[in-house]
């Protein structure tokens, strides 16, 4: 049996105030022009172009994965005679949603169309009637017959007095969706999805590190974004990976990082004993990332497609929680 893992992440981010040791910060992703590759019409991969040739117009890839079993994947959102409740994410989104977020969506090769389709900062109310917001454009994805979120990390080249460093260049993508959690009760989240890593898709290079899906209870559907520096944050490009809630994080947090190369399917399995109310389900996939310096960056792009999430209630088990200090934290 596979584990899923939770555990506790504490983060410290420390900014330098030394200005005689570091240069103003000039950045830049790689030494190489890139080529734009396009993967089922409508998800960009930048691939570096080694061999002294210049860019070209966007080249169009396409994956198209086996068929999903019919009864895999029930038709509409439901509710089960096991107070189960199935959320479909293998049919379209309605455009527009007037999430605030659009994608650009190629028809027939170089010709595209904005697409409205897309979860993002203002929640888009399905016909269940829950709310959906999203971070970082995931929406419906033609080809993949399914929700699709997207993340990718690239080596960021800074120039210091002390020589070139490397760090990350990331980018991730989330959604939330309202739910009510209520108080002793214990709910299984289950989660359809399958991972195709986009550099070995176009580069015929495996990436060089594993996602993480982060599943967490929240207080609201809000989706906090990431704290970058000289940076202006907009949910619909993805750039970093959004903040996770630090309140209680061990007790309303799971994570599951994939562990095997090439196009992997998993179904996720999360338990939550909630002992007060929780209003959100987040569901956030962020990539693999290396601390700066030399070298020690991990390349890697991927595409988790989503098509069912699956939220049952069981009877109380009060043994998945942690006993906490006071203030929650551990």
């Amino acid at each position: 049996m596979r584990k899923i893992s939770f555990y506790l992440v504490l983060t410290f981010i420390i900014m330098s105030c030394d200005n005689k040791e570091d240069l103003p910060a000039k950045n830049q992703s790689t030494k190489y022009p890139q080529q734009l590759y396009i993967i089922n019409g409508d998800l960009e991969y930048w691939s570096d172009i080694t061999d002294g040739s210049k860019p070209k117009e966007p080249i169009f890839i396409y994956n198209t994965p086996e068929k999903i079993e019919e009864d895999t994947i029930q038709k509409t959102t439901s509710k089960t005679s096991e107070q189960s409740v199935s959320l479909n994410f293998a049919y379209g989104i309605y455009d527009p949603t007037n999430s605030g977020c659009t994608i650009k969506k190629y028809n027939g090769n170089k010709e595209y169309y904005t697409d409205a389709g897309v979860y993002g900062p203002n929640p888009y109310p399905q016909a269940n009637g829950y709310l959906v917001r999203g971070y970082g454009r995931a929406h419906q994805n033609l080809y993949y017959g399914s929700l699709v979120l997207f993340v990718d990390n690239k080596v960021k080249k800074t120039n210091t007095r002390r020589g070139i460093v490397d760090g990350n260049d990331e980018s991730g993508s989330a959604i939330s969706i309202e739910y009510p959690f209520k108080p002793n009760i214990t709910y299984e989240i289950s989660i359809k999805a399958t991972f195709y890593d986009n550099r070995y898709l176009v580069d015929k290079v495996f990436s060089s590190g594993f996602p993480t899906v982060f599943v967490q209870l929240k207080n609201d559907g809000i989706i906090t974004l990431p704290n970058i520096r000289n940076y202006n944050q907009d949910f619909c490009d993805g750039k970093g990976i959004i903040s996770l809630e630090a309140e209680n994080y061990v007790n309303y947090t799971r994570s599951y990082k994939l562990e095997s190369q090439g196009a992997i399917q998993r179904t996720l399995v999360f338990k939550f004993s909630p002992t007060e109310e929780k209003k959100a389900l987040l569901i956030s996939v962020h990539p693999a990332k290396g601390e700066a310096g030399y070298g020690t960056i991990p390349i890697n792009n991927y595409t988790m497609v989503m098509p069912l999430v699956k939220i049952t209630e069981k009877p109380f088990d009060p043994a998945l929680n942690v006993e906490l200090p006071n203030d929650g934290r551990r």
